[in-house]
């Protein structure tokens, strides 16, 4: 999930930069230049409810697999590694 984690990163600083970008061009009265701020920042908040929304779906996904029992058993809290083949006994 690193992609996940340096996309939402993205998207946040897009956002926080669009805004500090959306308030200076206000101040300065560049209203050409406000109306793209504004832009931007409206598109990199349809990006973050796509990111959101895939986090809940995949959220919801593991909850129903947990609740009806459809989940993976875990490793055993012992150390070993319950993925590893057992050793050859021949």
């Amino acid at each position: 999930m690193h992609w996940f984690k340096n996309l939402f990163y993205l998207v946040g600083s897009v956002l926080f930069l669009g805004f500090v970008a959306w308030i200076a061009t206000r101040i300065l009265h560049l209203e050409q230049a406000n109306y793209i701020a504004g832009k931007v920042i409206i598109y990199d908040l349809y990006a973050t409810g796509v990111l959101l929304g895939y986090s809940a779906f995949v959220g919801g996904f593991h909850l129903w697999e947990k609740l009806t029992g459809r989940m993976e058993p875990t490793a055993p809290e012992t150390g070993t590694d319950a993925t590893a083949a057992p050793p050859d006994r021949s």
